[in-house]
């Protein structure tokens, strides 16, 4: 009887003790998974890359102009360069869906023509007139869109060919002339959304050509580097 009731006694005492710990260890499983949804939920998120959204981008840009080679070379006179000069223009392209897009763009720089002293001797002028510089250009770009908590960044790349026309003055045409020549161009660069649709870029260019100076006949590679700031929409 004895050990009868000492057993009883302590089945009660162990199923009261898991009657009490059972609403605990509820309790912990609840916070550790509230701690856990809080967690994820505070964790950052990998901005997404896709360039899956298709749509018309208008952009007016602005900058500068940089020409890196002399037009002509004279070794007993001396040499001519386009000078640097500020550039405006705009572009309009069509992105499709998977980061491709086609577009055209056309800059303007009312350069002048400066003068590069070789081995001639006595006092010449600092230039030759005005060297009015047009490029229109149509190319295939590439962009990624990276979206994350600040905003959406899309860098891009693009790749084309135009012509490029220069309209000199004509006190410059016994050293060049007027001339239209086809242009490659090489761009990178990366717009961004400032509110909605309304986006600026910016962008580093090359525009790549050949030049024949009239003074002696010679071909010359040219490099006219653009950098220009532009405020327009992305779809």
């Amino acid at each position: 009887m004895t050990r009868t009731r000492g057993r009883s006694r302590l089945s009660l005492l162990l199923v009261g003790a898991a009657l009490c710990a059972a609403p605990l260890a509820l309790s912990a499983q609840t916070d550790t998974v509230a701690t856990l949804g809080d967690t994820l939920s505070m964790a950052p998120l990998s901005p997404s890359v896709s360039g899956d959204r298709g749509g018309l981008e208008a952009f007016v840009i602005g900058g500068g102009l940089a020409p890196l080679a002399r037009l002509s070379s004279d070794p007993g006179s001396f040499a001519t360069q386009v000078s640097s000069a500020p550039m405006v223009g705009g572009t309009v392209g069509w992105w499709f869906r998977g980061g491709f897009g086609a577009g055209v763009q056309l800059l303007y720089a009312p350069a002048s023509l400066n003068i590069i002293p070789t081995s001639f001797q006595g006092p010449i002028p600092t230039n030759l007139g005005d060297a009015r510089y047009l490029a229109a250009t149509a190319e295939v770009r590439y962009r990624l869109l990276l979206r994350g908590p600040a905003g959406v960044l899309a860098p891009y790349i693009a790749l084309g060919a135009g012509i490029k026309h220069l309209n000199f003055d004509p006190i410059a045409s016994l050293d060049v002339q007027d001339t239209t020549d086809p242009v490659g161009t090489i761009a990178g660069g990366a717009e961004a959304r400032l509110y909605g649709p309304v986006s600026m870029r910016l962008e580093l260019r090359d525009y790549v050509s050949r030049f024949t100076a009239a003074v002696n006949g010679a071909t010359r590679t040219q490099h006219d580097v653009a950098i220009t700031f532009g405020l327009g929409i992305l779809p």
